[in-house]
């Protein structure tokens, strides 16, 4: 083992041995009637976990529901959301996460309160995890046991149960935790109401957008721009006849990727979500495209790397036989098929339908809720 992997082994294991001691320290408070959802997806509240705190607030007694989210963006500043995090952790009834989390791997087995990773993008697609160790688009193998990482769950929600193994490889669990739940945000994309509400608040905030149709751009997140990551986006924009279409921008949430052009609306999901003003979504191998599916907007892929991407990261799907929709890498020909109206509807809904289920008797929100009381009040039996 050379030094620096030395000096790396010894710091995560200081740590651990910090965050077990703190961790033994709140222990000491007891223990509350609510449940901790922690996020490093972005500084923002997910809606996922605003959906939960609603329905949670619900039950009789209610359940109180804290909301810890933010970005590992410095080691430094992180040290106190950690601290934060391990407080909340020992005293709630169970901790829901949509993100790997430091603090949940390293302390492991020593948390009381059952752990329930819900992820944080409907369906999957893309290997990740365990499953993508030591690929360009992963983590290296030492990374993975020296951290820990996605140890310590003690449930795991999946959209659908055709992901089930896909899951439990990525998060290198057992199947049998695995459980079907589509995420909470599933109620709002069916619901008409809100959609409408939405693209209002949206279009509302941006009115230089009327009278033009709507493109929403959504890339998936990339460690590394693709080599030809900058002419794709220019042939992109070249493509687009922005006198009759707006073209929304979407990064992904941790990604650094910026569009400088002045035609193009970057947006994010901090506020009203561009997502809803869709008329058109053109992505690539992101999982974006289920909640475009469960809107019943068209998807067109923009496939402008695939041929260095797909030797980076490995999928759980054939994108090119079993999406049915565009998938090229030519941005003149997603052009055209905008223009002309060329997407297959009832397949695209058949193919959404298929990996986000439908429950019978209660909404998304509520079936997650459920199973997340269930483990909780069952811990709280021993």
């Amino acid at each position: 083992m050379d030094r620096r992997s030395t000096v790396k082994r010894l710091a995560v294991a200081a740590a651990t041995a910090l965050l077990a001691l703190f961790y033994r320290i709140s222990r000491l408070f007891p223990v509350k009637r609510q449940v901790v959802c922690i996020s490093r997806q972005s500084n923002h509240a997910p809606v996922d976990f605003l959906l939960l705190e609603e329905e949670l607030a619900r039950e009789e007694p209610p359940y109180r529901t804290v909301i810890l989210a933010n970005k590992l963006e410095s080691p430094l500043r992180y040290v106190p959301v950690m601290a934060k995090q391990v407080f909340f952790i020992a005293t709630s009834r169970a901790i829901v996460l949509d993100s790997y989390c430091i603090v949940v791997s390293l302390l492991g087995n020593r948390i009381k309160a059952p752990v329930v990773q819900i992820w944080h993008a409907l369906g999957n697609m893309k290997k990740f995890g365990y499953a993508a160790l030591d690929t360009p688009e992963g983590h290296s193998s030492e990374t993975a046991r020296l951290m820990h990482m996605h140890e310590g769950y003690d449930a795991v929600a999946v959209s659908s149960l055709n992901f089930r193994g896909d899951l439990a490889a990525g998060f290198n669990v057992d199947p049998s935790i695995v459980f079907e739940a589509p995420l909470p945000r599933v109620d709002l994309l069916r619901d008409p109401q809100f959609r409408s509400e939405q693209r209002d608040a949206f279009l509302q905030d941006h009115p230089e957008m009327a009278g033009k149709k709507t493109i929403v751009y959504c890339p998936t997140f990339r460690k590394t721009p693709a080599p030809n990551e900058k002419e794709a986006m220019r042939s992109l924009l070249s493509a687009v006849d922005f006198d009759r279409f707006n073209f929304v921008y979407m990064p992904h949430p941790v990604s650094r990727q910026a569009l400088d052009d002045p035609r193009i609306i970057t947006a994010t999901r901090s506020g009203a979500d561009p997502l809803f003003a869709a008329d058109y979504v053109i992505t690539d191998y992101s999982t974006v495209m289920y909640e475009a599916g469960l809107m019943d907007v068209p998807v067109y892929l923009y496939a402008y790397d695939w041929d260095t991407y797909h030797e980076k990261r490995s999928f759980n799907i054939d994108l090119a036989r079993d999406v049915p929709t565009l998938f090229t890498n030519d941005a003149a020909a997603i052009a055209t098929a905008i223009d002309l109206d060329q997407f297959d509807e009832q397949a695209f809904a058949r193919f959404t339908e298929s990996n986000i289920a439908t429950l019978a008797g209660e909404s998304a929100t509520q079936h997650l809720t459920r199973r997340i009381i269930a483990l909780a009040e069952k811990q709280a039996t021993r």
